[in-house]
């Protein structure tokens, strides 16, 4: 994988760096070479536990690991910022020494070589971290690659201060120290907020935003009462709480619930996971078509409804004086049984204008075969006890 190689060409690349700028810090006596080291130092293990994070976060789900190892790159990044702040510390404290003990270093041309040279190279490193880490979606590694950023300013500074050591300007090493430590203490707090952002599974509100609009526009969903998204970059797992109206089969709930997920996996990228917990928005009263001697019609347009009350077992027949209507028979409909709190409507078909309008008054459209009143009734009622089981 590329982000693999791209943390082992990193890792390489920093153990050379901190030999050469170590030593050289150590020669010439400078705090801030010798400072630079111990960061490019911090960034060998800093590319061991991302490469390590990024390996671990790629294994698939398991069975004590139902929602996979995404966190793992997470981790690495905390661990990672964790150590540039300490290390960050460390370094001022040896700054603050060199300043209280007068310690002058040694101008030599070899020590302004080695600062420009890791500038150069640390530019082209963060470069390609970030590149992949981008093209690949790994956080921790452009997390990475932006700490090798920090490296080239740091890099750059000490050439500049080293050049005011060869004019006899001493203390500016220290400073200069001082000044590559204040770098990495905010790019460590930087990778540590991120991280912890990702563990504790911070929501990104416009993303969160989205996927609600997604998920009320579909048919048959009346409301959506929770969003929440967690996972990583570049793996997600949406977490969607709906509300239907009841009288839905299991069939249409199912078929519903893959539509949800289709939909957010085609709008939100490296969805890897959509769980949908669906609830019944209020118990049913339903209206079953009829043509008065309690023989199921399955036509909207029939001249009597027989109205249940599923919750107090009320049954009552309305006659529908809109029978035979020749303009606007979907509308009056609608407003009749939604008069009578109705939720619920069986037929055997419906056309998509009368369907629009029950919709809007929030009642929803159950197809069901049978004969009588009774025989539905009891379809329905089986149906919603299998739903609350």
């Amino acid at each position: 994988m590329r982000e693999l190689r791209a943390g082992k060409i990193s890792a390489i690349a920093n153990v050379f760096l901190t030999v050469i700028k170590i030593v050289a810090g150590a020669l010439v006596n400078s705090t801030a070479l010798i400072a630079d080291g111990i960061h490019s130092l911090i960034d060998v293990f800093g590319s061991i536990l991302v490469w390590m994070g990024i390996k671990i976060a790629n294994k698939p789900p398991d069975e004590l690991h139902p929602y996979g190892h995404l966190k793992a790159e997470c981790l690495a990044e905390l661990s990672v910022g964790l150590i540039i702040i300490f290390s960050a510390l460390a370094i001022v404290h040896e700054a603050v020494i060199s300043l209280m003990e007068r310690s002058i270093p040694e101008f030599e041309f070899y020590a302004l070589t080695v600062a420009l040279f890791s500038a150069i190279v640390n530019e082209g490193l963060a470069r390609y971290k970030i590149k992949v880490g981008m093209e690949t979606k790994s956080s921790s590694l452009v997390a990475e690659g932006k700490h090798s950023r920090v490296d080239v300013i740091s890099s750059l500074s000490v050439f500049v201060g080293y050049i005011f050591v060869g004019l006899g300007y001493w203390w500016i090493d220290p400073l200069v120290a001082i000044v590559i430590s204040v770098l990495i203490l905010q790019m460590g707090v930087e990778i540590m907020k991120n991280a912890v952002s990702s563990l504790m599974d911070k929501v990104d509100p416009e993303l969160a935003l989205k996927i609600r609009s997604i998920v009320e526009n579909i048919e048959g969903v009346e409301g959506v009462e929770f969003v929440g998204v967690r996972g990583t970059w570049k793996a997600k797992i949406v977490e969607v709480h709906i509300s239907i109206n009841p009288g839905m089969s299991a069939e249409i709930i199912d078929a519903l619930e893959r539509e949800i997920e289709e939909r957010i996996r085609h709008a939100v990228s490296d969805v890897v996971r959509v769980v949908t917990v669906v609830r019944v928005k209020k118990l049913a009263v339903v209206a079953i078509p009829e043509d008065g001697s309690g023989n199921y019609t399955g036509e909207l347009d029939s001249p009597y409804f027989t109205i249940v009350n599923l919750s107090t077992n009320e049954v009552f027949k309305v006659e529908n004086p809109h029978y035979g209507a020749e303009r606007r028979k979907g509308y009056l409909i609608a407003e009749l049984l939604n008069k009578y709190g109705v939720n619920v409507v069986v037929v055997r078909k419906i056309g998509e204008g009368a369907k629009s309008h029950l919709r809007s008054r929030g009642i929803f459209v159950r197809f069901e075969e049978g004969k009588n009143v009774d025989e539905i009734l009891e379809k329905v009622a089986t149906s919603l006890n299998l739903q609350s089981s």
